[in-house]
């Protein structure tokens, strides 16, 4: 696969992970930038490399599914809304979606300077893939730095653990696979959490129509 198609697909991950919202955001965000990185792992460990940023994309959805589901499923008590601005009043969660836009805009420069000067395992033609991981790196900063609620703050954290983690293979080679998964691993963690707070939320609010339904 080219280089230039490896940073397209990083570039495009990166603006999904930005721009998602809503309850599924988490899992969608993972999904993207695990779909979005594994050529870029595969261009220096092969296979076994982009397998690492694809599965966790994969178990994140699947976590986030099973924590949803069992959330529902068991009696309610009072929780925590993961979709609730904490320090921020529901219209200003994030700011204008503008905000994202523009950061996801400025982190395009930022990446290409990366990919420029920053060489990874040796490979000093793997731009692309290097482009890859920093824009989504930077994709899953602006997550963070913009978050207001638990839920922001998982997608944010989803995003960076496998960005982080295939950074990590482009550094360090096939062999980082057990440091590089485990980093991964945040994916699947962060999803899980958000999708059992946002099992729960729903559970409170089923139980609310069908009280004023009796």
């Amino acid at each position: 696969m080219s280089q230039a198609l490896i940073a397209t697909l990083g570039f495009l991950a990166g603006l999904v992970a930005a721009m998602v919202d809503g309850p599924r955001a988490v899992r969608v965000a993972a999904l993207a930038t695990g779909l979005g990185a594994a050529p870029a792992a595969a261009t220096i460990g092969g296979g076994p490399a982009a397998l690492v940023p694809l599965v966790a994309g994969l178990a994140a959805v699947l976590a986030g599914f099973v924590a949803v589901r069992a959330a529902g499923a068991l009696r309610w008590v009072p929780g925590l809304d993961p979709a609730v601005p904490v320090v921020a009043p529901p219209a200003g969660l994030f700011g204008p979606r503008s905000v994202r836009a523009v950061g996801a805009a400025l982190a395009l420069p930022a990446a290409s300077w990366v990919s420029l000067n920053v060489q990874v395992g040796g490979e000093a033609t793997a731009h692309g893939a290097v482009f890859a991981v920093a824009y989504l790196w930077f994709a899953g900063c602006l997550r963070l730095l913009r978050a207001r609620s638990v839920a922001d703050l998982a997608t944010g954290g989803a995003v960076l653990g496998i960005a982080a983690a295939t950074g990590w293979l482009l550094e360090a080679g096939p062999g980082a696979l057990p440091e590089a998964t485990a980093a991964a691993g945040l994916a699947p963690v962060a999803a899980a959490a958000a999708g059992w707070l946002t099992g729960r939320h729903r559970r409170a609010l089923r139980a609310a129509a069908e009280a004023e339904a009796a």
